[in-house]
């Protein structure tokens, strides 16, 4: 006998990931920005879902590898809404004669792929533009914007002084990050804050007004961001992101206290992990990322694991992160990690290969509290992969003739069916696209969600996929799922 209470509310969830920098919108100039976040939050309230989780939005350089950032803290001016409408001090003048001076010099030759350095000069100009205003207007009058932004600098000056130095010695550079290659005169910390004072005692105001600028970018990141997190509020969307152990060797963090990290190579990718007061350090990158984010994933447990067994505080902080997320591609790390940290919710990243070379059937994920399908996009898997392709046949009973809106309902509907708390979808699945080659952190999708939105099979596709919510019980308003009765 099945027996059902239609007023308890399910504890299951659905959300959609995505890299902010890669879903378009008109206006974007190139780059998603916390303008499209907003877009995207409304489509997750449309079509029925709960959560929003954003690849790493702390600041890059040249190959926009979210998971090296050059700080721990810094946010990327490049995922900013630098449009005159948006960020007050910007005049329409100013945005008008960049942005055209940008189109002019820009080789439309780049495809598919993010542009990313045309696009950070870009928008570092009009921030430029901006500040400029900002600084005449407000800075330099102790207006009331001009308190709010030193009480932000005030609030964040643990790392913001630091930061602003490394990134104008970038700028001394070239922008060239790799600090170990820059001048003798500013190569290590100290003889940086020593360049620094000499520089502050021949031109104090030169020298202010640059360091006050990155302070200013960060505090318009911070701003925006903010305002994110309150629409996602209003609408009842969790905001979710990566917390990443390690950082890129070139950071301020790492500039200022090389001796605190270690350096490890992955995928061939160098990252620095730091060994100093890690309770300390996460507690602050926390209280940084706090007021944005709602629940917290941490990637790479692998790497995290190694410091479990020696650092019971480390244990301590992960078991008071609200709803912390574990992602990893292999079932035997995630054996390690309930077992060193059972509070945790679990991912599986990937639902494929079992042991056997089959789809991990729902019983192999009955214990997980967080499953999605992986990077790669269901429809280039189905695409490239026969015997994927396969194996949605006979295990699945999907088998399409061709890939349509019906095949990712299909898809979708059997990963709604996992008995996980939360299962989470990537955008790409979602609009029905197909990830290209190269770096997924360099790729620029050629659908977003306005576009999604006025498409003429838009609500037929939101009626069946709100449906299927209902139906795995994962809609907000869904009643708990029922429950055999003796």
């Amino acid at each position: 006998m099945i027996a059902s209470s239609p007023t308890t509310k399910s504890t299951r969830s659905a959300g959609l990931e995505v890299p902010v920098f890669a879903i378009p919108r008109d206006g974007d100039l190139g780059c998603g920005d916390t303008q499209v976040v907003h877009e995207l939050i409304d489509l997750a309230h449309a079509m029925g879902l709960q959560s929003l989780t954003v690849l790493p939005i702390q600041e890059t350089v040249k190959g926009n590898d979210p998971a090296s950032p050059i700080s721990f803290y810094a946010l990327d001016p490049i995922l900013l809404d630098v449009s005159p409408w948006t960020l007050d001090d910007l005049q329409s003048t100013a945005y008008d004669r960049v942005t055209r001076s940008a189109d002019a010099e820009y080789d439309k030759t780049n495809g598919d792929a993010l542009a990313y350095n045309r696009v950070k000069k870009v928008k570092i100009d009009l921030l430029w533009q901006a500040f400029e205003h900002f600084w005449d207007a407000h800075y330099l009058k102790g207006s009331i914007r001009a308190r709010d932004y030193h009480r932000f600098c005030h609030r964040e000056q643990r790392w913001l002084p630091d930061y602003c130095m490394y990134r104008m010695l970038m700028d001394f550079e070239q922008g060239r990050e790799s600090w170990e290659d820059w001048s003798e005169d500013y190569g290590r910390y100290e003889d940086a804050r020593q360049f620094v004072a000499a520089i502050s005692a021949k031109k104090p105001e030169a020298l202010e007004r640059q360091l006050a600028f990155y302070a200013y970018v960060q505090w318009v990141a911070d701003t925006q961001w903010r305002d994110v997190r309150a629409h996602a509020e209003r609408l009842n969307i969790r905001l979710i992101t990566d917390l990443h152990c390690g950082v890129s060797p070139h950071c301020a963090e790492f500039f200022r206290e090389p001796d605190g990290f270690r350096l490890e190579i992955s995928e061939g990718r160098k990252t620095a992990i730091y060994e100093g007061n890690l309770l300390d350090h996460l507690e602050h990158r926390l209280r940084r990322l706090s007021p944005i984010f709602e629940e917290f994933r941490i990637p790479d447990f692998r790497q995290t694991i190694r410091q479990v067994d020696q650092d019971d505080g480390l244990k301590t902080f992960i078991n008071r992160l609200p709803n912390p997320h574990v992602s990893e591609t292999t079932a035997s790390t995630i054996r390690i990690a309930w077992e060193s940290l059972p509070s945790l919710s679990m991912e599986l990243s990937q639902l494929w290969p079992a042991p056997n070379g089959k789809l991990n059937p729902p019983e192999a994920n009955a214990q997980m509290s967080f499953s999605s399908f992986g990077a790669n996009s269901l429809r280039r898997l189905w695409a490239n992969d026969e015997t994927f392709r396969q194996r949605l046949k006979n295990q699945w009973e999907v088998n399409p003739k061709s890939y349509d809106l019906k095949t990712t309902l299909a898809l979708l509907r059997k990963l709604f069916q996992y008995p996980a708390k939360h299962v989470q979808i990537s955008y790409l699945d979602l609009a029905g696209l197909e990830n290209g080659p190269g770096p997924n952190w360099l790729a620029r999708y050629k659908k977003g969600p306005r576009a999604m939105m006025e498409d003429p099979d838009w609500d037929t596709f939101r009626e069946e996929f709100r449906k299927i919510l209902q139906q795995t019980y994962r809609l907000g308003d869904s009643p708990e799922k029922p429950v055999e009765s003796e």
